[in-house]
């Protein structure tokens, strides 16, 4: 957050509610901001259903301090509206003391930054993108033609960790995709059911950025097709849209536990994995409300591989060698990275 000694901060918190975050964590980060000389503030926020606002006394307080930290689920909903204000808002994804604690949280946020520049840059320009993976994933489309070195069209609250890059439109994108494991929800807003298991492999057809039909197992095929159908009708919006997508860039954002026990709360936190790849489809905006997984992609530029099986060999790349030459230890984190982050496989399988 650059904060300073002196400055005032605003934890905005859920308190724990249905234990998506640590009934704790909030107090933890007050002390050590304490310890630096903050002014801090606890407030309350609710858990809602849908948010395209905050709520007027956390507004009144955001308006006159000099940095938000949101540990609520509310500053991910509301991460795409202009929210005004001077002061800096970040939005955190470590859900817990355990996560806190890890090198997800302590990697030096300045390199993460500077990288997250560099693979937008890689990957946006009129690139010829494909991706693929082990589950048979084949979608190709070309990159949007800005040169994606900027945050233009990203999120109006920062990230911390910073995990993913830039949402590359999915407008131009056709192939089709391998559905495994499960579909989950976005966080945009909060509904039940949230989610469909998938038992085995359900291929999606996908043209021009939507999705045009469902391979696969019978009764996998209409779970997905009915959850899509809910949530369109719910929410009044196009069902078969996939607006976006985007990949992790973070090495060691883990989970701790199996995604398959809170998949709301896995959803939310480990998305930063480089083995994961995630498509925001069901609603023509980001991010969506329903979430679509590919594990394990291979994502190649003009030719170019950036993630191989996931593994994101982008970091081994001359420009991003380069940057880490001024930042001691973000090279051990590449180096071994943390590759289990909730399936349970600690592999390199899909």
């Amino acid at each position: 957050m650059e904060a300073r000694p002196g400055d005032t901060l605003i934890i905005v918190s859920e308190r724990g509610q249905d234990g998506y975050y640590s009934t704790t964590l909030d107090q933890a980060i007050a002390t050590h901001a304490s310890d630096r000389s903050l002014r801090v503030t606890i407030l309350d926020a609710p858990v809602v259903e849908q948010a395209d606002h905050i709520p007027g006394d956390v507004k009144r307080a955001m308006d006159s301090a000099d940095h938000t930290l949101f540990l609520a689920r509310i500053g991910d909903q509301v991460r795409f509206t202009e929210l005004g204000g001077g002061g800096t808002k970040t939005m955190c994804y470590a859900l817990d003391e355990a996560a806190f604690g890890t090198a997800f949280c302590s990697a030096d946020h300045r390199y993460f930054k500077q990288f997250k520049r560099l693979v937008n840059k890689a990957l946006f320009g009129n690139k010829q993108i494909a991706v693929t993976c082990p589950s048979g994933t084949q979608l190709a489309g070309v990159s949007p033609p800005e040169p994606g070195d900027d945050d233009v069209g990203d999120v109006s609250v920062r990230r911390f960790p910073m995990t993913v890059f830039r949402p590359m439109s999915a407008e131009t994108f056709s192939g089709k995709l391998a559905l495994t494991r499960w579909l989950c929800p976005t966080g945009s807003r909060i509904y039940e059911p949230d989610c469909v298991l998938i038992d085995g492999v359900l291929f999606a057809h996908v043209e021009a950025g939507r999705l045009v039909g469902f391979e696969g197992d019978p009764a996998d095929v209409e779970r997905v097709r009915g959850h899509y159908r809910f949530v369109s009708a719910k929410y009044d919006i196009e069902r078969d849209i996939i607006h976006s997508w985007h990949a992790g860039i973070h090495p060691q954002n883990g989970y701790t536990g199996l995604a398959i026990h809170n998949l709301k709360r896995w959803s939310g936190s480990a998305f930063g994995n480089p083995r994961y790849l995630h498509l925001h489809s069901c609603g023509n905006y980001a991010p969506g409300e329903i979430c679509v997984s590919v594990f394990d992609p291979t994502i190649s530029a003009d030719g170019v591989d950036l993630w191989h099986d996931g593994r994101l060999v982008f970091a081994d790349s001359t420009e991003a060698q380069s940057l880490m030459s001024n930042y001691p230890g973000i090279r051990e984190l590449f180096a071994k990275p943390e590759r289990e982050f909730g399936l349970g496989d600690n592999s390199s399988s899909g």
